[in-house]
């Protein structure tokens, strides 16, 4: 048995992911008045994995746990994604600092940098969790990744 196999669009694996819900719904109106190779092109849709740009719940309780003057409210409303990753990072020091470090920092030369008004939140934010964690060493990877 050869581990290069097809994979079937019928079958649901980790590595076949797909949207089942729009499958179903595409495929069962499609049977009634389509040919069968209409339903296996239907079938075989496949959606590519993407970050979140929509705030979630428990990022907006996590700012709301912070203290006013250090809750990042801009960069919440223009950078939403990066908002999530803080705020799932925040319970976990070594990588909450890693995570800051990496937006901080410019090593592939080629960042445009946030706006003025998010780049002071990022930094409050960073001094305030300094300030909590004061313990927790300061981390970045070298070199280019």
């Amino acid at each position: 048995m050869s581990v290069y196999r097809t994979l079937h669009a019928n079958v649901a694996s980790e590595v076949n992911v797909s949207d089942i819900g729009r499958r179903r719904s595409a495929s069962a109106g499609a049977r009634d008045e389509s040919p069968p190779s209409a339903v296996r092109a239907a079938d075989s849709f496949v959606r590519k994995a993407a970050p979140s740009n929509t705030p979630f719940p428990s990022t907006f309780r996590w700012i709301a746990s912070l203290p006013r003057e250090v809750r990042p409210l801009a960069l919440l409303k223009q950078f939403p994604r990066i908002a999530n990753m803080l705020a799932q990072a925040w319970h976990d020091p070594a990588q909450f600092r890693e995570y800051m470090f990496d937006l901080l920092i410019d090593r592939r030369g080629c960042r445009k940098g946030f706006p003025q008004d998010v780049r002071s939140e990022v930094l409050k934010l960073r001094a305030y969790f300094d300030h909590i964690h004061p313990h927790v060493r300061t981390v970045g990877r070298q070199g280019p990744q």
